[in-house]
């Protein structure tokens, strides 16, 4: 069974910047959708909807794309700065988690 995420407003717009954020990428390399989509091994039509912000666009073909783009170094700068998780960890502590060597502590 598969079971579908219902995204509110915020998210979707969330997704679309991201979408044209990547195009803009692409439209600074100089690449054309299927020259992205070559590099990437995925077929234009990902790249189309990567770039449209579609919600069921694989988490993997954003990692691809990242990538391609010269992203890569720069994804573990995502939550790495995390005021608000700090905030909360100060006034609660962290319950979950702790104590697994996999589990990335910034």
């Amino acid at each position: 069974m598969r079971l579908s995420t219902v995204l509110g407003t915020d998210e979707l717009e969330s997704l679309g910047r991201l979408g044209r954020t990547v195009r803009l990428a692409r439209l600074r390399r100089n690449l054309s959708q299927d020259d992205l989509a070559s590099r990437m091994g995925v077929s234009r039509a990902s790249v189309v909807a990567l770039e449209k912000g579609t919600p069921g666009v694989a988490l993997g073909i954003l990692l691809k794309a990242l990538t391609v783009l010269g992203y890569t170094e720069r994804l573990g700068e995502l939550l790495a700065n995390d005021p608000l998780g700090e905030e909360m960890e100060l006034v609660t502590g962290r319950k979950r988690a702790g104590a697994k060597d996999d589990v990335a502590d910034f």
